[in-house]
């Protein structure tokens, strides 16, 4: 016997079932294609969104980091015109303590003379246009009172020659003027302060303020 089989339909019957076949497949690989392409946009659109956070993220640190660096100039600049300002008040602040300075003055007066005005002259601290200082800085005073004699207005001159930091002391004007009864001398005594050594105030052997130079 042969193994042969013997296809007793007509053709076109096999050609239907061939072309079924052939429409199975190619709806299946349309399928799979529709499937592959779902996922690839699916998965595009995931990255984009992604991208997108990323890149709402960067631009958020990117603001910070402007923001950080504005601030930062901000300070900079405050700071510079901090700087400027502390070394515009070094070249015109009084190295000295003027409390003290007065008091030194005040405990070398003698008893019996009576201040009337004192005036301080400053005009000499001069800077320029740009902030520099002009010379040497020298505090002018001059101080007026009354004194029973000539001979008590000597002794308080010499003595404010005597105490720091007081130079170029000098007697102004003398006049005799009467009180009541009582005939004074009036007088003026001049003097200097150098305003470039930083003075400094300390308690003396007998509790009086003693004015000294930054180096002593």
């Amino acid at each position: 016997m042969s193994d042969e089989r013997i296809d007793l339909l007509p053709p076109i019957y096999g050609a239907r079932a061939r072309l079924r076949m052939l429409n199975r497949r190619i709806a299946m690989s349309c399928t799979c294609g529709a499937l592959i392409l779902v996922a690839l946009v699916f998965h595009a659109r995931v990255s984009r969104a992604s991208a997108e956070d990323r890149l709402v993220e960067a631009r958020e640190r990117a603001n910070e980091v402007l923001d950080a660096e504005e601030r930062e100039k901000t300070l900079l600049a405050g700071i510079d015109h901090s700087g400027e300002r502390i070394e515009a008040w070094r070249q015109v602040a009084l190295p000295l303590p003027v409390g003290a300075v007065l008091v030194t003055m005040a405990n070398t007066l003698p008893d019996e003379i009576t201040l009337q005005d004192l005036q301080v002259d400053v005009t000499g601290v001069r800077v320029d246009s740009r902030g520099q200082r002009l010379g040497d800085r020298r505090l002018v005073g001059r101080l007026e009172g009354h004194a029973p004699d000539e001979g008590t207005v000597r002794l308080f001159v010499s003595r404010l020659r005597d105490r720091a930091p007081f130079e170029s002391v000098r007697r102004g004007f003398t006049a005799l003027v009467e009180q009541g009864d009582v005939v004074r001398t009036r007088f003026s005594v001049d003097f200097e302060v150098d305003l470039e050594t930083p003075w400094k105030s300390v308690v003396g052997e007998d509790d009086d303020l003693v004015v000294l130079g930054g180096d002593s």
